[in-house]
């Protein structure tokens, strides 16, 4: 049995865009591009999204398992229910700049340009 996440899983100072989700296979990644210095690309891959409130783009980003209060009231104000190996995250200080309920995210930092596969596979629309 895997461990519940807990606390800030992960965080970064640099800008991150929401670069792709997959309805069908319901994946989504933010990426972090290496147009600008340090020279890498990073990924955060969110898997089983069973809903999300997203920005387009966050300068600076933190992942962070939402408090009790927090996913409380996300799934009250949303109507939704926790399937099992979901939790919500927030993706900064406060869910209200954004959240994702899904299975817990992975990331990945590699020297990946802009057009090259993502680290998590395959994503249409992706390359």
């Amino acid at each position: 049995m895997t461990a519940e996440p807990t606390g800030q899983l992960f965080r970064s100072d640099r800008y991150f865009k929401v670069w792709q989700y997959s309805v069908s296979h319901r994946r989504l990644l933010l990426r972090s591009t290496r147009d600008r210095p340090p020279a890498t690309r990073i990924e955060v891959h969110f898997a089983g999204v069973g809903l999300m409130l997203l920005r387009p783009a966050y300068q600076g980003l933190t992942v962070r398992r939402a408090t009790e209060e927090e996913s409380r009231a996300v799934i009250r104000d949303h109507g939704i229910e926790l399937e099992e190996g979901q939790y919500v995250f927030a993706l900064a200080d406060d869910v209200s700049s954004g959240f994702v309920v899904s299975a817990p995210p992975q990331w990945h930092e590699d020297e990946g340009g802009v057009d090259d596969p993502s680290w998590f596979g395959h994503m249409v629309g992706t390359r």
